[in-house]
């Protein structure tokens, strides 16, 4: 377990003691709009920590902490500006190992994120067996190997990923590709290469060293394998000084926050400083390299666009996104405006609360199919890979893919074609 410092226990503190109770988080909580328990809005779990049953932590006190998506709804309509998620983190590091529903696979899953090289050979077994086809076509896991790729015949280029690091002071575009465009669905990081090229004229450099953003060790409590995690990306990324592109929304999320990480250690945390105020989210990029650059689509293709948890709370992340689709000529996009709820994956929450997941997924997926989409883009890895396997499940014929594998498909051509299967290879 990771004892909170003194600066992360002022703020524990103070978010039990500043809560108004006023249930402002009730309204926009999803956990909570499913299963109507206030133990598991903020101001629950807020009253809980203020409480004698916060010493022992109990199995039931670690399950309630555990349904929580962290997916900031709260924080974005609480009236003191509480730091929700950053409570509950602290709260589970406190925890042992396996707490909560299903610990023992969420540590499981969080020991493959840091392990590149497992996940990696976890990735090829599970193509090797969706090959074989043997699978119930219903089968849960037949559904979860749908969503790997193989590289091979895709055609789309892939990342440019170096041994140990970019070159002495590279001044060039760096690329963080994160585990889902690495491993699990490389044409995300080819799409995302094409882009760069076409965008900028030049490649992204993709450190081969870099490590799992940390978001999901975080999430879990584990303040000392975050860090870790984190160090070996700002060193990854430390021997370059150009913009540190991401295609990930939740990566980039997180790898801004790193300064947070090392409250206590101010030589780390200059330079987990300098390292965040490089990134640069997937949609802010190619705007800002707009002018080269243009994408035609079939005409009228209606798309849909999940907004990311991460993004959705901020301005520039609802309509950064949006401007980037109204780009492509022909494409019309259904929700020009206002964000949809959350989908329900939470990073390792789908696999810990699996019927909460797909019970917030399936108000989600209503509200948009009631829109008519042929096409779900996102720029999320978890929100990606749950509403890929969400359509599969509903036997929805709609095609979900990342936006940089649509826009890929849709440069520099008259009528690109669009994603037909639920995983699309780029051409």
């Amino acid at each position: 377990m990771d004892a909170p410092g003194v600066e992360q226990r002022d703020t524990l503190d103070k978010a039990v003691r500043d809560c108004a109770k006023c249930g402002s988080c009730s309204v926009v909580c999803p956990v909570y709009r499913v299963s109507g328990r206030e133990s598991l809005t903020a101001r629950g779990r807020l009253h809980l920590l203020g409480t004698e049953l916060a010493g022992a932590a109990s199995p039931r006190f670690q399950e309630i902490f555990s349904r929580c998506l962290l997916c900031g709804a709260c924080e974005s309509v609480c009236p003191r500006n509480l730091e929700v998620t950053e409570v509950v983190s602290l709260a589970r590091s406190r925890f042992p190992r396996f707490y909560g529903p299903h610990g023992v696979v969420k540590e499981l899953a969080r020991m493959t994120l840091d392990h590149p090289a497992l996940l990696q050979g976890l990735v090829r077994a599970g193509i090797s067996l969706k090959r074989l086809q043997a699978l119930p076509a219903t089968s849960g896991l037949r559904i979860r190997l749908s969503i790997l790729e193989e590289v091979s015949g895709s055609g789309m280029p892939e990342p440019h990923l170096e041994g140990q690091g970019a070159a002495d002071t590279d001044p060039g575009i760096q690329y963080f590709t994160g585990c889902l465009a690495r491993y699990l669905q490389p044409s995300v990081a080819g799409a995302t290469q094409k882009l760069c090229r076409a965008a900028t004229g030049m490649s992204a450099v993709a450190p081969g060293v870099q490590a799992c953003c940390g978001l999901a060790a975080w999430s879990a409590g584990k303040r000392d394998q975050a860090r870790e995690l984190a160090r070996q990306n700002i060193q990854a990324f430390g021997d370059s000084s150009g913009p540190i592109l991401t295609s990930c929304a939740s990566c980039s999320a997180h790898l801004k926050r790193y300064p947070e990480l090392f409250p206590d250690d101010s030589s780390w945390q200059e330079r987990a400083r300098e390292f965040s105020r490089r990134v640069c989210e997937f949609s802010e990029f190619f705007l800002a390299h707009r002018q080269r650059v243009s994408f035609v689509a079939r005409n009228g293709v209606p798309v849909f666009y999940h907004d990311p948890c991460h993004l959705r709370f901020s301005a520039p992340g609802r309509e950064m996104p949006r401007k980037l689709i109204k780009t492509v000529a022909g494409a019309y996009l259904l929700n020009p405006e206002r964000p949809g709820p959350c989908c329900g994956q939470g990073g390792l929450f789908h696999l810990g609360c699996p019927d909460l997941s797909d019970r917030i997924f399936t108000r989600a997926a209503e509200s948009a199919l009631a829109q008519g989409p042929e096409l779900v883009v996102t720029t999320c890895s978890g929100c990606l890979m749950q509403w890929q396997q969400g359509m599969i499940r509903r036997g929805k014929p709609v095609a979900v893919t990342h936006l940089a594998v649509f826009l890929a498909g849709c440069l520099g051509q008259d009528t690109p074609e669009l994603p037909r299967e639920v995983v699309m290879e780029a051409e």
